[in-house]
């Protein structure tokens, strides 16, 4: 007599997935918790000592009270001035323009349930990095695996310049909507993916860029049908929506790109390979400048460095973006490689006079196809932790020294 199979019963099967699941949703928060919770506080205690160790020469005193010039150190400096005025008072002049508005609009809404424009903006951008960083993991494990979404958390949340994540800027929000766009995009949620992509495109005029990834993730789609990429319309009526209010208060309609040219931002239109080469020159007057015995490191308002020894590192910037571009094109395939070279191109195309490559560091934040390739490669050296200790490191120099003033990108 042959012995009758035993049969787990379907209540077993169910227990069994659904400890599994909560198994890998507990291992996911911890992944997440502990690049928010050490990297942020790192921000905030090397912000903190900035702040008490006094400005840098040229750079003006907040007025928040001794607590609050404390806690607001890492947030409420530079470009986060723009914003908050914004916030309160609108467009009320041309510069005002480049700065796009759905993040302004966002501090006015929450300030006034908070009572604080500035807890508002800090608020905003902290749970936007949340978000964007809960959504990288789930991409890049979607695209990459496990252990390169691990690393790759690490390297954004550790970056040098991820301060600027939690500070009243647009970073955290803009890349928690060009992830969402891509992510529903990888889902074929083809109208969720241009409502976000639109969203981004509020936030700061590179969001127009997401249609193309979106466009070729759609090509590549199961069931294309031209009314699912009819949803792209958004992105640029979103874009045109803005500029027509710009227009209609007088500014123009294309203020936000004509008025980068003031003195006050000084930017020039050449394109990248124009870009690139007023780096290059920049980066050989910066060596002989060097050379001939200029203080590299120069703490001013007017930034960290001598202007030469910055055209320097910003060349190193864009040398390691273009290395991790081409492992972007290895390892993620055209969708995110040509959506990494716009996002790249844009950064180049306008040079500022006085220093060609000027922001790039910080915008290169954004660009996180370039991420997930960088922590999938570390990930198979498993290097993540030697990454992190530099990136650790800098992430407290840069966070000290934005807090006094310091102009870093």
């Amino acid at each position: 007599m042959s012995r009758p199979r035993s049969r787990t019963p379907a209540s077993g099967v169910h227990s069994v997935n659904e400890a599994v699941v909560a198994g890998t949703e507990r291992r996911r928060r911890s992944t997440l918790v502990y690049p928010v919770v050490v990297s942020r506080a790192i921000v905030l205690v090397a912000a903190a000592l900035g702040a008490l160790a006094g400005p840098v020469p040229g750079a003006a005193r907040l007025s928040l009270g001794w607590l609050g010039n404390l806690v607001a150190a890492s947030a409420v400096r530079w470009d986060a001035g723009h914003y908050l005025g914004l916030a309160a008072h609108g467009y009320d002049a041309a510069g005002q323009t480049v700065f796009f508005p759905l993040y302004p609009a966002l501090i006015r809404v929450v300030g006034a349930a908070l009572g604080s424009d500035v807890a508002a903006g800090m608020a905003l951008s902290a749970g936007a990095f949340v978000i964007a960083l809960v959504l990288l993991h789930r991409l890049t494990e979607l695209e990459l695996g496990r252990r390169a979404a691990d690393a790759t958390v690490l390297l954004v949340a550790f970056a040098p310049l991820s301060f600027f994540f939690t500070a009243v800027y647009t970073e955290s929000l803009f890349l928690a909507l060009s992830l969402g766009a891509i992510y529903a995009a990888r889902r074929e949620r083809w109208a969720w993916a241009a409502a976000l992509a639109a969203l981004a495109t509020l936030t700061r005029n590179e969001g127009l860029l997401l249609i193309i990834p979106i466009a070729i993730q759609w090509a590549r789609g199961s069931q294309r049908r031209v009314r699912q990429l009819m949803w792209l319309a958004l992105v640029p009526l979103a874009l045109l929506a803005f500029l027509a209010r710009l227009a209609a208060y007088g500014y123009g309609w294309l203020a936000p790109f004509d008025n980068e040219a003031i003195p006050e931002y000084g930017r020039v239109s050449t394109g990248p390979i124009g870009g690139v080469i007023e780096a290059l020159r920049a980066a050989a007057l910066g060596v002989r400048g060097t050379i001939a015995g200029v203080p590299p490191f120069h703490p001013t308002e007017g930034g960290l460095f001598s202007g030469g020894f910055e055209s320097i590192v910003l060349l190193l910037v864009l040398v390691i973006a273009v290395a991790a571009l081409v492992l972007t094109f290895r390892k993620l395939g055209p969708t995110y490689g040509l959506y990494a070279t716009a996002l790249l191109a844009a950064g180049i195309s306008d040079p500022v006079r006085w220093q060609p490559l000027a922001s790039l560091d910080r915008y290169a934040l954004t660009m996180f196809p370039l991420w997930m390739a960088a922590g999938a490669w570390l990930s198979e050296r498993r290097a993540t932790r030697i990454a992190l200790l530099f990136g650790g490191a800098f992430l407290a120099f840069y966070s000290f020294e934005f807090a006094r003033g310091a102009f870093i990108a």
